[in-house]
């Protein structure tokens, strides 16, 4: 790069020297003056084709630490995915399970007080919670839960302190404000009611 610039710079003098010389006779201390303007311009861009080099060479090095950054995203989405891919909806219920044992499965809920969950999501077969039997095929329900159909025996304190909801009785009150439209009383709630659980 630098020989072309100067090579370019030689060029532009000599033609320059040779316009100046059709109309008027080109001195010593002329061309050494056209000399030092050409060296000034060859260093000027010089300098700045080593400060766009600079930067070029920053640009890259940020370009290939993002492209690790992507990839090792990429490895973890996929790692990701497959951990989630073990997490089925549906379990076939096996000799000698229960819905405790049943929920303390690393790939169900890997705890056992998460039982209930299975149990309200499965009320259509369930009807003794102590008595599931080999063969059936239990939904298990995974992710966030943003509403819930209340059973009986449900209170606000219960279903905020269930394991899924906040595993907090005293978060009640976050319940109780987001349904006010449907709770006249926080102590009266009735079966059936789709309660929204607030997540923000």
């Amino acid at each position: 790069m630098i020989k072309k610039i100067s090579i370019l710079a030689v060029v532009m003098m000599f033609g320059f020297s040779g316009l100046y010389a059709q109309n008027k006779k080109l001195t010593e201390q002329d061309a050494l003056k056209m000399l030092e303007a050409c060296k000034t311009n060859v260093s000027q861009l010089q300098t700045k084709v080593n400060n766009l080099q600079s930067t070029l060479d920053g640009l890259k090095k940020e370009q290939s630490q993002k492209e690790q950054q992507i990839s090792s995203l990429n490895e973890e989405i996929s790692q990701t995915q497959e951990e989630i891919a073990k997490y089925k909806p549906e379990y076939i219920v096996a000799k000698g399970d229960y819905l405790a044992k049943i929920a303390a499965m690393r790939y169900v809920y890997n705890n056992a007080k998460a039982w209930p969950r299975i149990f309200r999501a499965n009320r259509d077969k369930i009807k003794n919670p102590n008595l599931i039997y080999p063969g059936w095929v239990l939904t298990i329900p995974h992710g966030l839960v943003k509403d819930m159909k209340i059973l009986p025996g449900d209170y606000l304190w219960k279903i905020a302190g269930f394991y899924w909801i906040y595993n907090n009785p005293k978060m009640w009150t976050k319940i109780y404000n987001a349904n006010k439209d449907q709770i006249k009383d926080p102590d009266l709630i009735y079966p059936k009611q789709d309660l929204v659980i607030p997540r923000d």
